[in-house]
């Protein structure tokens, strides 16, 4: 069986909703601790309170339209993973893409995937792969083969050093 795997994964409109939604109670909260009838709390103490709502909600507001990301995962047979990714809106260009390894710490869940990829650079790369980020028989697919490369380390790294 061969666990070469090649997909195209969009962002999650689910988690952009749920993203969205969080900045609104944020500004939400924001207004209702600056205009409120809280007579008990000083202005300086709300005022502060709502700006640093705001500056939470700002920051997840533009950090989420900032990082809207196609990334393109293709997975070997062997288990080598290549990652290239574009910005949504620049013409759909994908670069050649880097070979990255999938570090223990990721999260395969069968509803979620948070691929945590580093590259030869030690950089890492989060990919947050959500059901309607790409087709069900792809989710299925890349959640098997990231399974199939975690098995395969764990297994590399119960094996005793030959030599020794």
């Amino acid at each position: 069986m061969s666990i070469a795997v090649s997909a195209v994964v969009q962002q999650s409109r689910l988690l952009a909703g749920l993203l969205m939604l969080m900045c609104a109670s944020s500004f939400l909260t924001a207004g209702v601790l600056w205009f409120g009838q809280a007579e008990d709390v000083s202005v300086v103490v709300r005022g502060t309170l709502a700006a640093i709502c705001m500056a939470c909600g700002s920051y997840v507001f533009f950090r989420t339209l900032k990082n809207r990301k196609i990334y393109k995962i293709h997975i070997s047979g062997s288990g080598q993973i290549r990652l290239a990714s574009v910005l949504e809106g620049s013409g759909g260009e994908l670069g050649e893409g880097e070979l990255v390894e999938l570090l223990p710490d990721s999260t395969l869940w069968p509803g979620l995937l948070l691929l945590r990829l580093q590259n030869a650079a030690r950089q890492t790369h989060n990919v947050v792969i959500l059901p309607d980020s790409l087709a069900a028989e792809s989710f299925r697919a890349l959640m098997v083969a990231c399974r199939w490369i975690v098995m395969r380390h764990a297994d590399a790294d119960k094996q005793p050093a030959s030599g020794i």
